[in-house]
């Protein structure tokens, strides 16, 4: 072999370079997808969540925008419901006790609920559900404000809610929303014995990740 001369045969430097150039390009590939799957949730945004200023069960306003910086998840519903509200509170109580073992609940992570049924729903009943409930208030925003204003709200909300007369409400399903820390609504789940407490954990622990 003369000095200076290439140790590689010029077919062999042919097949080679190639090889190493897709290995290169699948590499970064590779790298890329594992970087945005790590990155964030999948979630896609479905809009901006609407604002809102009502009262709690203490007669503080609170506003969306208290919220900001949380995964927020929220519920429209009546204390005077039969079924699906007290069965949906009742699940958030269980997501709510699965958060507090992660020490995320009332820190990272807030929950709301509305009523529909202000005339009822004082803040004295509202406060004796949460009791009966186990509802941990340290993260819970109990809210009313007057019906017909929250009537509009639930709209914008994407919840459409009929007043039956004597206590009662027909509403939505699907009535229940996650909304993130830019408070943006993610995933809007079905209410009741629907409701799947894997998943929207699983959503609110990808959201956490953002």
């Amino acid at each position: 072999m003369k000095q200076g001369s290439d140790p590689l045969n010029p077919k062999l430097k042919s097949y080679l370079f190639p090889g190493l150039l897709a290995v290169l390009v699948l590499g970064i590939a590779g790298y890329l997808v594992v970087q945005s799957l790590g990155s964030g949730s999948s979630l896609p945004v479905v809009q901006a969540a609407p604002d809102f200023d009502l009262t709690n069960v203490d007669g503080r306003q609170i506003k969306a925008g208290d919220n900001a910086g949380k995964v927020v998840l929220m519920e429209f519903m009546f204390t005077s419901c039969p079924d699906i509200c007290p069965v949906t509170t009742y699940k958030m109580v269980q997501l709510q006790e699965k958060l507090k073992q992660q020490g995320a609940f009332g820190d990272k992570v807030q929950f709301v609920a509305v009523t529909f049924d202000p005339e009822r729903d004082t803040p004295e009943t509202l406060q004796k559900y949460a009791e009966r409930m186990g509802m941990d208030m340290s993260g819970w925003h109990v809210l009313r404000g007057e019906e017909a204003a929250t009537k509009v709200l639930a709209a914008k909300y994407g919840v459409n809610v009929v007043n039956m007369g004597e206590g009662q409400f027909v509403h939505n399903v699907t009535s229940l929303q996650l909304i993130d820390a830019k408070q943006q609504i993610r995933r809007v789940y079905e209410m009741g014995d629907g409701m799947d407490n894997e998943e929207v954990l699983k959503d609110i622990s990808s959201l956490l990740d953002e």
